[in-house]
Parts: C-alpha cells; sequence; structure tokens
C-alpha cells in the first residue's frame, strides 16, 4: 500500500505561504537597498555642494553664490535626513518580514518532520508485513514438503 501523508494539502498550503513571505522578503530587501543607494546619493550631493561652496570661498564671490550654497546644502541635509527616516522605516519592514518568513518556515518545518515520522513509519509498517508474508509462505511450504 502506498504511502498517503494525510496532511498533504496543509502541506502545500506551508509551502506556498513560505514562498510568498519569502518573495516579501526579498522585495524588502530590494527596498532597503534602494533606500540605501539614495541616501549614499545625497551624501556624495552634500559632499560636492560643501567642496563648491569652499571653492567658492577660496576663490573669493559675492555673498549670493555663497547664499544660494548654503540654502542647498540645507535643502540637501533635509533630503538625506528624510531619507535616513525611510531608512529606519525599511529596516523596521525588514525585521518584521523576516519574523513572518521565520514563523512560515518553521510551521512549514514542523509539517515536514510530521510527514517524515509518519512515512518512516510507514515504511516499517510495510517491512513487517512483508516480513510476515515471507514468514508465513516459508511456513506454507514447509508443511507442504511434509
Amino acid at each position: 500500500m502506498p504511502f498517503r501523508f494525510s496532511l498533504a494539502t496543509v502541506l502545500s498550503l506551508r509551502e506556498k505561504l513560505e514562498q510568498r513571505e519569502m518573495l516579501l522578503l526579498e522585495r524588502r530587501y530590494s527596498e532597503l537597498a534602494a533606500v540605501q543607494g539614495k541616501l549614499w546619493e545625497a551624501a556624495q550631493n552634500i559632499t560636492r555642494a560643501q567642496e563648491q561652496q569652499a571653492e567658492d570661498l577660496k576663490r573669493g564671490t559675492t555673498a549670493f553664490p555663497l547664499q544660494l550654497n548654503v540654502e542647498t546644502i540645507r535643502s540637501l541635509e533635509k533630503h538625506r535626513a528624510t531619507l535616513q527616516k525611510q531608512l529606519q522605516e525599511a529596516q523596521l519592514r525588514l525585521r518584521d518580514q523576516l519574523e513572518k518568513y521565520r514563523q512560515a518556515r518553521q510551521k512549514r518545518d514542523v509539517l515536514e518532520e510530521l510527514r517524515k515520522q509518519q512515512l518512516e513509519h510507514h515504511q516499517r509498517e510495510q517491512g513487517k508485513m512483508e516480513q510476515r508474508e515471507r514468514d508465513e509462505l516459508f511456513l506454507l511450504r514447509l508443511q507442504h514438503k511434509r
């Protein structure tokens, strides 16, 4: 008799749920990487603006370009602060999704282990049954020879 796992449907559902959580986790990692990239770019823009300001001061310039550069730097720093908040939010979403994935995987692992145990039990019982059949056949042959 072939092995049939009574919770195969539930196991299949758990596998699909785990897969869905994994896809969402990958999306969270991508979101985090995107924000980190924007943050790096913002830092580079601030550095360039500060270098430009230092260059302008060395050359000597009027107040208007200096004031414009100060405003640019202030605007870039404000943008960087916004990105820092987005980074923290992305990290929080990632942690939450990691936990959801871990739970989904754990639930699937439990069912996998149950399936494995039932399969081993089935195989042991199948082996015992086959051995009984061989023993009975042997006894029948032995009786038939007498």
